[in-house]
């Protein structure tokens, strides 16, 4: 909890010209006469304005230190001038006060009741001063009121309920206060609301289901509090949701499934919670490892930076000269040998996406390793932006006989010049851990006599492996953005399926992720020859690895924010206990599984079938209860799931995604080019991908959909509109649906003589005979009964699209 130091003035009496009224700040005898007896504030009649300047004033007058406000010069509140022209003040045409913005002007002291007559206030700013004591509940008044922001102040207490009257308000902010006890239910009232904050509070209790009820709510803020209970599955209502989080609080039980129906929701922070079970697949756009349907992508729990990783980066070559005498080092051979040794390794690793390149920078002086970095213009090994200035150096010096200080700013290595430990430091600045079993016990002097976990058990990788150029797991090549989607695979929960996974350097499978049961946690397997680089390797095969972890967008597991930076990357199963030096042996590969290997992990049986050149056949067999029903993990909830497994059956869909197989994407909405080919393969059409050449002006012949569209369009499926054009990419509408259907089922025959069915759809609707059709054929109900309405302008989504084309198959009447 942060909280805001009280400013405290010097000055004992501040002294104003009131016409001949002599003011101080004490409250008391501020109230002796007000400048809102002026004419000149407000004129005679002007009872509306009289009472916005009163309660201006008695705001200011019950201030412990009124700040800015009574600075001398333009502004300045309490002269004889208009209130309309005091700091902050905000006024209408007719002089009503509608704004009051103080934000960060030294305040101090309580929030006046008076506030809440200004009835004609639509925004009331007074974040980040020293304000204390209670909200007053009189704001609840205030019903023309829009913005409401009081955070970064001192303030205790509740939060009114009567706060939950404001109907009209879109932002409210509390954040950083002392205020306590629980969120009003109330606040579920705020129809209009966008932006609800109230982190860094003392509130407790548990989050109240009718904030589900905000609609138009954006963004929710209600970390680092002390809330308790369930995250309610009310909230997977908030469909404008964009930012949510709900960090250190004391939350507890499951992740509802329904949040995953929050497809705008782009941030979502759980972190430090007691939450256990499964981790929804439809929040998979969060997962810093895999992509989800969204197409999203959050790197944060291996703490690397693609805005190295992706680039070409130049490294500065520091030689420091110490007390113990000079590095006998000539500056142009060893850049020349980073340069022809490592460069090409990171070419190789990242597949061309990262070649770091070495210029000399010069001589430093030195007694120690900081003192050395500090002196060539850098803050040591600080995980931190701004504290890099210009390239990252590498600093080179004979003050010891190991390497280290791998971090965000700067490598440390020793005049011995390691090749492979500088590698392996330049891998812990792209931000690649250690990957070590956790079992092996060593005693290591430098950190005391104590015996210590041994993470340097690992010869697989180059991050845990002691010298020697090698690959890194995949991993860390995954979140550095050096393999693709297009290259990673997530088996789903409780399904059957068989793999091929193939090495660095091949294209196709690189890394099969599984879905652990525990939150936080997954498990990664990758193939491995000795090829390239890794020719030394020491066994190959598939390796696999647990891999906990924690990001900054959800973080589903009981991991402190202590925790933050020890993030676990380790073999599965660890190396043998007891071993005390670091021997490339099989006593360090347990992790490495050969062909007819068979093993489990978790409830998956994994076996290794078979080895083609450098590809692995794998087979992977998840006996437990799938967390989803059907094929599909995001349509349990859904009324069309019967009709998406129908049309999954016959062909007609495989899901959503390569990398998800268990994924449908129920509420994204189909493209006209989309619906190209679930029409062609509902209808059966085989099409032949080599003879077309597109009729349509704005589809090319390479398009990939064009061989569905030409043939639908030479059954009279599909024709251009009046300028030629195809549009694939717009959302295919309700309208679209029925024309197609019409046209492609001989059971659908267009209504001779439409009569208007739907209110919104007139007889004379150009699209009336083919929608009255479908309504006819029981293919739809409408998009409403009573009244009955159509909607033919509103998008079609995927769960609709199997819907549709289900009852057009099959000729049934379900869920509309």
């Amino acid at each position: 909890m942060r909280t805001q130091p009280i400013v405290c003035r010097m000055a004992a009496v501040l002294v104003v010209a009131v016409g001949l009224q002599i003011l101080t700040k004490s409250p008391a005898s501020a109230q002796t006469e007000l400048p809102c007896d002026s004419e000149t504030v407000a004129p005679a009649g002007q009872d509306a304005l009289r009472a916005d300047c009163v309660a201006l004033w008695t705001f200011l007058t019950h201030l412990d230190d009124p700040g800015n406000l009574n600075d001398p010069g333009d502004g300045q509140w309490g002269v004889n001038t208009s209130f309309s022209s005091w700091r902050g003040v905000t006024v209408s045409a007719s002089g009503r006060v509608i704004g009051l913005n103080l934000s960060a002007n030294d305040l101090s002291g309580p929030i006046s009741s008076e506030l809440g007559r200004l009835s004609d206030l639509e925004s009331l700013l007074l974040d980040s001063n020293n304000l204390s004591g209670s909200i007053p509940s009189e704001l609840g008044r205030l019903s023309n009121l829009v913005s409401l922001s009081l955070g970064v102040n001192v303030l205790s207490g509740s939060i009114p309920s009567e706060l939950g009257r404001l109907s009209n308000l879109r932002y409210l902010s509390l954040y950083n206060n002392d205020l306590s006890g629980l969120i009003p239910s109330e606040l579920g009232q705020l129809s209009n609301l966008e932006s609800l904050h109230l982190d860094d509070n003392n509130l407790s209790g548990s989050i109240p289901s009718e904030l589900g009820q905000l609609s138009n709510l954006v963004s929710l803020s209600l970390d680092s509090n002390n809330l308790s209970g369930s995250i309610p599955f009310e909230l997977g209502r908030l469909s404008n949701l964009e930012w949510l989080s709900l960090s250190a609080n004391d939350l507890s039980g499951s992740i509802p499934s329904e949040l995953g129906r929050l497809v705008s929701l782009t941030y979502l922070n759980l972190v430090d919670n007691e939450l256990t079970g499964y981790v929804p697949l439809g929040l998979s756009q969060f997962d810093p490892y895999v992509d989800g349907p969204m197409g999203r992508t959050i790197i944060g729990s291996i703490k690397t930076y693609r805005e190295f990783t992706l680039k070409d980066e130049v490294w500065d070559v520091w030689f420091c000269d110490t007390p113990t005498g000079n590095a006998a080092l000539i500056p142009s051979a060893v850049v020349g040998r980073l340069t022809n040794e490592i460069t090409p390794l990171f070419s190789w690793l990242s597949n061309g996406r990262y070649r770091p390149q070495f210029g000399y920078a010069g001589w430093i002086k030195g007694s120690t390793q900081w003192e050395c970095m500090s002196n060539a213009g850098y803050s040591p090994f600080l995980d931190d932006r701004s504290a890099l200035v210009g390239n990252r150096p590498i600093i080179i010096s004979d003050l010891e006989t190991r390497h280290g200080g791998g971090g965000y700013t700067g490598v440390y290595a020793t005049s011995t010049l390691d090749i492979g430990s500088i590698a392996h430091e330049i891998g812990h600045a792209l931000g690649f851990p250690h990957s070590f079993g956790g079992l092996t016990i060593v005693t290591d002097y430098r950190y005391g006599p104590s015996p210590r976990v041994n993470e340097y058990d690992n010869p697989m990788d180059l991050m845990s492996g002691l010298g020697g150029l090698s690959s890194t797991v995949a991993i860390n090549r995954y979140a550095a953005g050096w393999i693709d989607l297009t290259n990673l695979a997530v088996h789903p929960k409780g399904k059957t399926h068989t793999y091929e996974l193939r090495p660095l350097g091949y294209g196709g499978t690189q890394m099969l992720v599984l879905l652990d049961p525990r939150l936080g946690t997954i498990m990664t397997l990758g193939a491995r020859v000795a090829k390239g680089y890794d020719s030394e390797i020491p066994k190959e095969g598939i390796e696999v690895y647990k891999v906990s972890y924690f990001i900054t967008g959800v973080d589903l597991s009981a991991i402190t924010r202590a925790d933050l930076f020890s993030l676990r990357i380790q073999p599965f199963p660890p190396g043998q206990l007891g071993a005390q030096e670091i021997d490339h042996t099989d006593a360090y590969t347990q992790h490495v599984h050969s062909v007819g290997d068979v093993f489990d992990i978790g409830t998956a049986t994994i076996e290794i079938v078979e080895r083609v050149g450098d590809r692995f056949t794998i087979r992977v067999a998840d006996k437990a209860d799938p967390i989803f029903t059907g094929r599909f993990s995001d349509d349990d909830s859904s009324a069309h799931e019967t009709n998406i497994e129908t049309i999954a059956a016959r062909g007609i869909t495989a899901g959503c995604s390569r990398t998800y197989p268990g994924l449908f994407c129920p509420i994204r909405f189909v493209t006209r080019a989309q619906m190209m080919a679930f029409m062609a393969r509902t209808l059966g059409e085989e099409v032949d991908t080599t003879v077309y050449t597109s009729r349509f002006t704005d589809v090319s012949d390479s398009a990939w959909y064009l061989p569905y569209l030409e043939r639908l369009a030479d059954l009279g499926v599909v024709e251009p509109y009046d300028d030629g054009t195809f549009r694939p990419s717009e959302p295919l509408t309700r309208r679209d649906m029925a024309l197609f259907l019409a046209r492609a089922f001989r059971h659908i025959s267009p209504v001779v003589n439409p009569n208007g069915v739907f209110e919104d759809v007139p007889a004379d609707a150009s699209y009336a005979a083919e929608v009255e059709a479908i309504f006819a054929a029981g293919v739809t109900r409408g998009c409403s009964v009573d009244p009955m309405l159509y909607c033919p302008d509103e998008p079609v989504t995927r769960a609709q699209m199997a819907s549709f084309l289900t009852r057009a198959l099959e000729g049934t009447l379900g869920q509309r």
